[in-house]
């Protein structure tokens, strides 16, 4: 028998990944990568940074050539050629060169479908208009940059508020461009907790952005020379020069279907842990790959950067014998919008209530290193455990200080099933110029466990707007001092500062619910704990306190 002949289709994260990784286990293996694009192994992910110049040139982002996996490596690789089917039966797949239109029968021994994912377009009128973009690859960066670069831009508009949406956002705003986003929901960052998705939103607006909630562009209107001028959405009229679709992206997965390789239930190619589909001898990783979530034991889609190339690697040591797997995601993601980074890692609140858990959690502020060391930054903790194990469940963070080095805590410990109080006990690192003695984690976790063990109660910012909005019959009590209080505070609330609660308190009503609140929430959980020293039973503590709180106050 001579070598083994493999085929890997796509060649940005996951397939080269895979192609180096082959070729490091069997030296002797044909391995032949295929791509559509003239490009290949590049930085997808930072193609908004070269957009907004802080890369300054496109060849930055591209990670390998095709010369270099030939010369280097010994794989072929074929660039601008496009898979036009595969023949399981027959172990080859046809393939067009997009350059003359020829086209051949390539022979497998294995196969690995990387085919990655593609820009959702939503059908609309004028969608075709130029000047409308999305953003995957280095070429249409290079397209949106020209733009940029060479017309004066009054008016931009980016549809979607994910992580896209908010890098471009960020990157017209290095070119003066006070860029509109339209979204259909309620607040940007959908994947994340409503709470903490109106803190990062009040940012992105303070910054200059224009978000427009719970709206839909119906149609897109072109000048005389075909570009877009207009932007008509259910609620308004927006005058554009260029749009950016950020609505999100889908597996790309038409080639597996056709070839009777199986689909899961989100869409994606179903995949075992050795990442094998159901035909023998075909593998699929990265984007185009359905995976499992390690905290529900369900599939899921979520395509990232970090599992495409994990599995790449996985991928090309089993198509060489080996045996390796790949047992899920937790999701963990991070991104950095304007001034602060945003984070995530497992599930947010609404998706774990979503998946039958009984959650409790919790929102806590902190430095991110002593407040007297030069540079100390707030970020805002977001826990979530199940109530009655205590095992964490998810975790998100954001805010201008050290967001990285803490999700990725909580991602590993999510990994060993971690409860709240054993987090609490974590031996992590300190010294001031890089946390405090009590790392903003170990403090979440401590209130958390507190709150799991029934010694606090506590209320969320949202929980507490809503009740406000009902006219629900409760105390809303401002513990701050009357300096603080008279600079802004809560409208409706009640103001007394905590060194007066305690001989104060007669005044309030044991029979009615009170929550308290403060700056960050340590005066609030001492006002709530102080008053139930004095019998009354019904008071909670607004977590985060106005830290927390999306809201407008009252001035």
């Amino acid at each position: 028998m001579g070598p083994k002949r493999m085929v890997i289709i796509g060649a940005v994260a996951s397939g080269t990944k895979t192609a180096a990784k082959a070729r490091r286990e069997d030296p002797d293996a044909e391995i032949t990568l295929i791509t559509e694009e003239a490009d290949i192994s590049y930085a997808a992910c930072g193609t908004p940074y070269f957009i907004s110049d802080i890369i300054k040139d496109s060849s930055s982002l591209i990670i390998r050539t095709p010369d270099y996996f030939l010369k280097m490596l010994n794989i072929n690789v074929l660039t601008e050629h496009r898979v036009e089917a595969i023949n399981p039966g027959g172990k080859d797949i046809a393939v067009r060169n997009l350059k003359t239109n020829s086209s051949a029968f390539l022979p497998y021994d294995f196969l690995v479908l990387a085919t990655g994912a593609k820009p959702y377009v939503p059908e609309c009128e004028g969608v075709e208009s130029g000047n409308i973009f999305t953003l995957h690859n280095i070429k249409s960066a290079m397209r949106i940059k020209s733009v940029l670069q060479q017309k004066k831009i009054g008016h931009a508009i980016i549809v979607g508020g994910g992580f896209i949406a908010l890098e471009i956002a960020e990157s017209l705003m290095e070119y003066g461009i006070k860029a509109h986003i339209i979204i259909r929901r309620e607040h940007i960052l959908s994947h994340i907790d409503k709470n903490i998705a109106l803190l990062v939103q009040n940012h992105v607006r303070a910054k200059g952005v224009h978000i427009h909630e719970d709206d839909e562009v119906i149609k897109y209107e072109a000048d005389s020379e075909g570009n877009v001028s207009k932007v008509i959405t259910k609620k308004q009229t927006l005058p554009a020069e260029i749009v950016v679709l950020a609505t999100g992206i889908k597996p790309n997965v038409s080639l597996a279907k056709n070839a009777g390789i199986a689909i899961g239930q989100t869409g994606a190619i179903q995949v075992n842990e050795r990442l094998e589909t159901n035909i023998p001898d075909i593998y699929a990783v990265g984007d185009c790959v359905e995976t499992t979530h390690m905290v529900t034991g369900k599939p899921v889609w979520i395509p990232l950067a970090t599992t495409a190339n994990k599995q790449g690697r996985i991928g090309g040591i089993n198509i060489c014998g080996g045996n390796d797997t790949f047992p899920g995601v937790m999701g963990t993601f991070i991104v950095k919008v304007f001034d602060w980074t945003v984070a995530k890692t497992g599930l947010s609140e609404k998706e774990a209530i979503r998946n039958g858990f009984d959650v409790v959690s919790v929102i806590v502020p902190s430095h991110d290193k002593p407040h007297y060391y030069p540079g100390s930054k707030l970020i805002i903790v977001k826990l979530i455990a199940e109530k009655g194990s205590g095992i964490l469940l998810g975790a998100e963070i954001a805010g201008e200080g050290v967001v990285d080095k803490r999700i990725d805590v909580v991602s590993a410990a999510l990994m060993g099933r971690v409860t709240a109080g054993q987090l609490s006990k974590y031996d992590l690192s300190y010294a001031p110029p890089y946390s405090s003695p009590m790392d903003p984690l170990i403090t979440a976790a401590n209130v958390l466990r507190n709150k799991l063990e029934g010694k606090i109660q506590s209320i969320s910012p949202l929980i507490t707007k809503q009740k406000l909005e009902r006219k629900d019959d409760f105390v809303l009590l401002d513990v701050r001092t009357k300096h603080e209080h008279d600079k802004g505070h809560i409208e409706g609330s009640l103001h007394i500062p905590l060194n007066e609660l305690k001989s104060r308190s007669g005044a309030l009503d044991k029979t009615r619910e009170i929550i308290t609140y403060c700056g960050v929430g340590l005066r609030a959980s001492q006002a709530h704990l102080l008053l139930k020293t004095e019998g009354f039973e019904n008071v909670k503590f607004m977590e985060g306190s106005l830290l927390a709180w999306p809201y407008a106050i009252e001035k």
